[in-house]
């Protein structure tokens, strides 16, 4: 498993590109930052990659590139063998697992050549050496899918019942969730020659480059005076500037940077149009009820998960509302704008180091138990993680745990800051999700999909800020933790359920038959924005320049994505709170949960641990939890202010 996201609670491209195959799901955490050493800083000739000075020990999946290249191409000779079982593959229960087996174990070594290419390049994006081994990699991956292109096909063709029946053969146990799936999505299953020509033409049906060009290089983007300096207002410099203490400079920030947004919006609005059509038109081809009906059938998920977040974030929008006020008495503004839901609502004067973070992490997750301590010891203890910035490196931060033979990797930018803490917390909760999905699962089964994956995550982080803020020696440095446990909510869970309702609206319109423009979009999104943020109340004033914003958003290409971070801080939060308060009541569901893998849908995986996610309750929890927080936070204030 291969994990990638980018700011807490949201999706990345390349997160998102790496989740359309099975051979590189991403998840994680994509921040900021740029590789492997300490900022300016390389390993000394003698110096061996270790924890402690935050490298990480490539050689654990190949010794040198020299035998990477042999293994990559002793699995591409495997590969090639892979289409003698086509004649055979449906004779008999025996004969479908004998191919199954073949494939997957082709399949986990070229995995295990993919991430050792992936992990050696995102050391350096400069090593040209590094960049090839990676294409060779991910050509290496496509050969595969090509050559097991006969399976599905194959597998629909047979009669259900008969399949059904085969899957009680002991011989295909590690198979069967595979074949459930076959069975489930058979009536949404084309004809081989349809499937293929949909295949072959999905680069062109993308519309997720085109984006990602004009968002990232074709926008000539505007330019601001700071202290004598002109700042670039990039997405970069606009992420980091509208943080700024300097309420003058945010409004400024807000009022160059969106009017750069509104001159393309005509453009933009065409290509997400043209994606939302393609996913309408895909669905109803598939014969799904709808286009969030055929994405969520992916991961087997029922509609009314979609469905009860937006019922139920609409339900508690009124505290949303109570922590807007809340910032706005901190940030003591007579009306709070849109330019002031990003500053944190108080600073800590403290930088951690990397021995805090593994210290940290470890103590708050106490409450998962012995076993759990004992894993995740042996990861932040040994080479297994990339810790700091340096020239080359890839920004932001994952796990790699697609090398199932071996162990998950980390890779981040550690600056000292808490929130690198928390990133190092969560991200080491994908890696031991990974760690017991493999201890328990065969290969076959141990692929867990961002249903459960974000729950593993998030989970940690809110065991780490409880933690924090019972710790805490100051009000002050209480209520730091207090708005970052907020923050939380509100960008994890407001903001992903926002941004689900209007996928949701984008699409049901394009499924009436209407056309969306730019400006169409732009009107509904602002409706949408006005609704969360209290407008018409008089909570936030938000100018009509900022409803452009959905243009900024790249995971609405994604095929309703980011609704899995509303539903993962949902559901983390509510586990959270069971092994605080009653960690043996809760760790045993809980981790349980973690070493299913794949083995079943996320869904029921969770509903069987207590948390319905297509039920009010684990929402009304978690409000319950952020009213907690807003009324601890009034305190802490008032102590400050008295």
């Amino acid at each position: 498993m291969n994990t990638t996201s980018t700011t807490k609670g949201v999706a990345t491209e390349k997160a998102v590109a790496a989740g359309k195959r099975r051979l590189s799901l991403a998840i994680g955490l994509l921040m900021a930052g740029v590789s492997l050493t300490a900022p300016g800083t390389v390993l000394a000739q003698d110096e061996a990659p270790s924890a402690e000075n935050g490298h990480w020990n490539l050689t654990d999946l190949y010794p040198s590139d020299t035998a990477w290249q042999k293994a990559l191409d002793q699995v591409q000779g495997r590969i090639d063998d892979l289409g003698q079982y086509q004649s055979t593959l449906t004779d008999d229960p025996a004969a479908l697992a004998t191919a199954l087996d073949a494939i997957r174990d082709v399949e986990k070594e070229t995995n295990r050549v993919a991430t050792y290419a992936s992990l050696q390049a995102d050391e350096d994006l400069r090593n040209a050496s590094a960049q090839t081994r990676q294409a060779e990699a991910e050509q290496l991956g496509a050969n595969f899918e090509s050559a097991i292109g006969y399976l599905r096909p194959a597998l629909v063709a047979m009669d259900s019942g008969q399949l059904g029946e085969w899957l009680k053969d002991e011989r295909l146990r590690d198979h069967r969730r595979f074949l459930e799936n076959v069975i489930r999505e058979a009536p949404h299953t084309l004809s081989t020659q349809t499937e293929s020509a949909l295949a072959a033409l999905g680069p062109v049906m993308s519309h997720e480059t085109p984006y990602s060009l004009l968002a990232n290089s074709d926008i000539d983007w505007p330019e601001i005076t700071i202290d004598g300096k002109q700042e670039r207002l990039d997405a970069a410099g606009y992420s980091r500037l509208r943080e700024s203490p300097d309420r003058e400079l945010r409004k400024r920030v807000f009022e160059t940077y969106w009017p750069a947004w509104q001159q393309y919006t005509g453009t933009i609005g065409s290509l997400l149009n043209a994606q939302v059509q393609q996913h309408v038109t895909e669905a109803h081809l598939r014969h799904y009820d709808s286009a969030m009906a055929a994405a969520l059938s992916r991961n087997d998920i029922p509609t009314a998960v979609y469905h009860q977040l937006v019922d139920s974030t609409n339900a508690h929008l009124d505290t949303l509302h109570r922590y807007l006020k809340l910032r706005q008495r901190i940030l003591g503004v007579d009306q709070l704008h849109y330019y002031d839901i990003y500053p944190p609502l108080a600073e800590l004067d403290h930088q951690f180091d990397l021995d805090d973070a593994r210290r940290l992490t470890r103590e708050a997750t106490q409450p998962l138990g012995p076993h759990y301590a004992e894993l995740l010891t042996k990861a932040t203890g040994s080479a297994w993680t990339s810790a700091y910035p340096s020239q080359g490196k890839r920004s932001g931060a994952y796990m790699n745990g697609s090398a199932y033979d071996v162990h998950p990797y980390v890779l981040m930018n550690f600056n000292g800051s808490y929130g690198d803490v928390s990133t190092y917390a969560h991200e080491w909760g994908h890696g031991i999700h990974s760690l017991l999905a493999n201890e328990a699962q065969p290969f076959a089964k141990s692929n867990y999909s961002i249903f459960t994956a974000e729950v593993a995550s998030i989970t940690n982080e809110q065991l780490l800020v409880d933690q924090m803020i019972d710790q805490a020696e100051t009000p002050k440095e209480k209520l730091f933790y207090i708005g970052q446990a907020l923050e939380a909510l509100r960008g994890t869970f407001f903001r992903q359920a926002q941004f689900a309702e209007f996928e949701l609206a984008i699409h049901e319109a394009a499924e009436k038959g209407e056309q969306l423009s730019g400006e169409r979009m732009t009107a509904m999104y602002g409706k949408i924005l006005r609704k969360y943020y209290g407008v018409d109340e008089g909570i936030t004033d938000i100018d009509k320049t900022d409803y452009v914003e959905w243009a900024y958003i790249p995971h609405f290409y994604y095929d309703f994505y980011v609704y899995q971070y509303a539903t993962s801080i949902t559901a983390a939060e509510v586990f959270a709170h069971g092994l605080r308060t009653d960690p043996e009541k809760w760790r045993d569901d809980y981790l349980n949960v973690l070493s299913q893998g794949g083995a079943a849908s996320g869904y029921q995986l969770l509903k069987m641990a207590g948390v319905d996610l297509a039920t009010p309750a684990p929402y009304d929890s978690l409000m319950q939890t952020m009213n907690q927080l807003i009324d601890e936070a009034q305190k802490t204030l008032d102590e400050i202010q008295a």
